[in-house]
């Protein structure tokens, strides 16, 4: 037995063989027919008009080929056949194949609506009227009642606020194969939106779902390219502006494909994910384009899948500031996190010293700007601003002074200019850190909020022995280490700036 298990363990690797798989590219514009659904029967008008948007963005793309409704009404008389309104499910088959399209987008309406609603001040005059009836007592609750169902009564046919419009708009697009009539893929889209009249608000919820409905015909159909030329970071593609192709548009790469044989079956394994590029330059069938990052090498021949939900990017830091023993924890959101010019959004939690030595909690929030000077793969060197604004609590002295003790806040600003540093540690995080100077800052006064009769929030200003306020001096050196985290393809990507102009 153990002879037999040993040969069987040294045959096993000779019914194995492996070769590298050509990686498919996107040759050609798909072909494909765009039809509303006959579920949508009960919504045909804001159906029509839900199907013209997904045709001009599937043309908008250049990746299709559409057969619009006025092409298709020409080869349906050709061969005929009519067509008109809704069209039934069961007779998309037969339309494609007349239509020579391999495959077709059915769009259902699963829900519509419009309806006014009343504004938000309005919602506040109606609890204030409730309270004084609760005041008023039984009499009053019932005198209101009967007020309110004589105004109902008169205005039962009549929109109340036809000014404030509530516009709900669901739909799903189906992808259909036309040979086999089998759903090969869907999409939902679902908006709402409040304010101004039916036609103002029906409008918001359209521009809303052209862009949903642009990113998510992405989805449907990735384009797909492959390596020619690698020169340092500069990379060239094909694929340009014939299939739709436009300057930021990302591609992940990979490490080719292996097809593998074991015994008579035959096995794909992908590739590696070794590299993100950016699309720079485009010709009418090539592009070029810039490694934003890589952690192997990247060589001709390697496949290149369109990334459509762009980079994600997040970190938390430790920051310490020197000139009022400031510490504390910071979260950020990163912009442009891989490009030469980028920025950061935070949120920090911490302490800080002020004037009598006393330490006060500390809510951090801003922004940065920085420009990479140096922008390597591995390590970048940057030009920062950082733009904090600081909200200091504190208590204030009202229990020395005999009276209830507040506890109080100040906004301060304090500007810091410096240099920022990034390492690449792995495919997804970065070591970052910045070293920069508080040159001056800006102070609020010490105040906290008091309700007054009417129930309204008022300022008050703190109260301090000897009119001592506590100052806060943040100018100094400040110090920040902490990691990035990136997450690529993260989802529906923002639009660039080509779509919010045709999206306007």
């Amino acid at each position: 037995m153990k002879k037999i298990i040993l040969l069987s363990l040294f045959l096993f690797p000779l019914c194995i063989s492996a070769q590298e798989v050509q990686p498919k590219i996107t040759l050609e514009k798909m072909r494909l027919l765009i039809l509303p659904s006959t579920a949508s029967e009960r919504y045909e008008e804001i159906a029509d008009r839900v199907t013209a948007i997904v045709a001009t963005e599937a043309t908008r793309l250049g990746r299709f080929e559409v057969i619009d409704r006025n092409h298709l009404e020409a080869i349906m008389g050709e061969q005929a056949l009519q067509l008109s309104g809704i069209i039934n499910d069961s007779d998309v088959v037969e339309i494609g194949k007349v239509a020579a399209a391999p495959e077709a987008l059915l769009v259902t309406i699963l829900n519509f609506g419009q309806k006014g609603v009343p504004p938000e001040d309005e919602e506040e005059e109606d609890k204030k009227d409730r309270k004084k009836a609760r005041e008023a007592g039984l009499l009053g609750i019932i005198a209101k009642g009967v007020v309110d169902a004589v105004i109902d009564k008169e205005l039962e046919n009549v929109e109340r606020y036809p000014n404030n419009i509530q516009t709900t708009l669901s739909c799903e697009v189906r992808k259909i194969d036309l040979e086999s009539g089998q759903s090969l893929d869907a999409f939902s889209v679902s908006i709402e939106h409040t304010g101004g009249n039916k036609t103002a608000s029906l409008n918001k919820v359209l521009n809303q779902a052209t862009w949903r409905v642009s990113q998510e015909l992405r989805e449907l159909y990735l384009l797909s390219s492959q390596i020619v030329d690698v020169r340092g970071r500069e990379v060239i593609l094909l694929l340009g502006q014939n299939m739709g192709l436009k300057k930021g548009t990302l591609f992940s790469i990979s490490s080719p494909s292996t097809k593998r044989t074991i015994g008579e079956r035959e096995i794909i394994i992908p590739g590696h994910q070794v590299g993100i590029v950016e699309v720079t330059e485009l010709s009418q069938d090539a592009n070029r384009g810039r490694i934003l990052r890589k952690w192997a090498v990247i060589e001709p021949g390697f496949p290149a899948v369109e990334s459509t939900g762009g980079i994600l990017a997040g970190g938390l830091g430790i920051k310490y500031g020197t000139g009022s023993t400031d510490m504390g924890l910071e979260f950020a959101g990163f912009i442009n996190p891989l490009r030469r010019l980028g920025g950061s959004v935070f949120l920090g939690l911490g302490t800080l010293k002020d004037s009598r030595d006393d330490t006060d909690f500390n809510l951090r929030f801003g922004g940065d700007i920085y420009f990479r000077l140096i922008n390597t793969i591995p390590f970048s060197l940057a030009a920062s601003l950082s733009l904090p604004f600081n909200i200091v609590f504190r208590p204030d002295d009202g229990e020395k002074m005999g009276e209830n003790e507040h506890t109080v806040n100040s906004i301060m600003f304090s500007p810091v200019v410096g240099g920022r540093f990034e390492i690449m540690l792995n495919s997804k995080t970065d070591l970052v850190a910045t070293v920069g100077y508080c040159l001056t800052s800006q102070m609020s006064k010490w105040d906290y909020s008091e309700e007054d009769n009417d129930g309204e929030s008022q300022s008050q200003q703190a109260i301090w022995e000897n009119s001592d306020a506590p100052d806060i001096d943040p100018t100094g050196l400040y110090f920040n280490i902490g990691l990035r985290f990136l997450i690529f393809n993260a989802g529906i990507g923002m639009p660039s700036f080509s779509d919010l102009r045709n999206f306007r």
